[in-house]
């Protein structure tokens, strides 16, 4: 019996034990150190961790440990994050993984489908990083996938620098350029989108980090009798409809891309439970199925089960 641990190591810390292709156990950090959207601690900054969740797999050998990250553009600052984590388990081989974020949270929502062949569109606040010597700091925020349960195909993903000066260079100086990469179709833009897009909404809202569902559920009472400010409900409602219609843009670009009328949504910004009820409804002769944990602790299921499905096919 092979043995696997998924990490993720991004917000959201989280551990998926796999005995051959099954899921067996998985666990998020901040479910018992209560730091909600816990994030793995710089040693240096912040002095050495314990991870409550090992304690669960002292009595474990882990014949691959994988670890996957939204790539935080320093292979060094990765290593300092993972390394910790390693002194605290018994493994036999260790994989990294930083620039394979979207492939992962398609990874996750496929393996929790029913579906033997799907198309995957993932949408968050931005993850792995173009290229490692790319200045402008691209980001992806959309991608598109064909999974089956012998490959995965990359149709087309969307990078962009909005996140780090969006008031500035979206607002102002709006850009695109469309290209191909190894069969791949790529876009990169100073563009807002996805969770990008629900980020500066909810800052221009008033809420704090990680209230985006605050925002969401706002949006329901834009023409309702409420004493709730305004001007906050317009811009919950402009975030709902114009990420709505990203999202609908993004499923017609899938199936030119292939007619499978299998449809998994994840990544962050699927949280959304209104806008995905919403997709249901408009595409409705497609078949949904949304992601259970389509936030970045779904990553580490996904890294695993790509490991052990797909190895040769993700070696490729």
């Amino acid at each position: 019996m092979r043995k696997t641990l998924g990490i993720n190591v991004s917000h959201h810390v989280s551990f998926a034990y796999f005995e051959d292709d099954v899921l067996k156990e998985f666990y998020e950090e901040d479910r018992f150190n209560k730091i909600k959207h816990f994030t793995p601690p710089h040693p240096v900054f912040h002095g050495p961790y314990e991870y409550l969740v090992l304690k669960k797999f002292k009595n474990i050998t882990f014949d691959t440990v994988l670890f996957s990250s939204a790539d935080r553009g320093d292979i060094i600052i990765e290593k300092a994050v993972v390394d910790p984590i390693l002194s605290q388990i018994k493994f036999k081989n260790m994989q990294f993984y930083h620039r394979e974020h979207h492939i992962f949270h398609a990874l996750s929502g496929f393996y929790f489908s029913n579906f033997n062949e799907a198309l995957c569109l993932i949408c968050d606040g931005g993850s792995e990083r173009y290229d490692e010597h790319d200045e402008k700091r691209f980001k992806a925020y959309e991608s598109i996938y064909k999974i089956n349960n012998h490959e995965i195909i990359t149709f087309y993903k969307h990078y962009s620098n909005a996140r780090d000066d969006y008031f500035e260079i979206y607002e102002n100086n709006p850009d695109e350029v469309n290209l191909k990469r190894k069969h791949v179709d790529i876009k990169l833009s100073n563009k807002l989108c996805g969770g990008a897009k629900y980020i500066k909404y909810r800052d221009e809202a008033g809420f704090d980090a990680h209230q985006e569902g605050q925002l969401m559920g706002i949006a329901a009472y834009i023409n309702k009798n409420t004493d709730l400010d305004k001007k906050v409900l317009e811009i919950a409602n402009k975030a709902q409809e114009e990420t709505l219609q990203e999202r609908i843009e993004l499923i017609e670009k899938a199936l030119t891309y292939d007619n499978c009328k299998n449809i998994i949504l994840s990544g962050g910004y699927h949280l959304n439970c209104a806008n995905n009820f919403k997709l249901v409804k408009h595409f409705s002769k497609l078949n949904f199925f949304v992601d259970p944990i389509p936030h970045d602790a779904g990553t580490s299921i996904g890294n695993a089960y790509a490991h052990i499905k797909y190895e040769k096919n993700f070696k490729n």
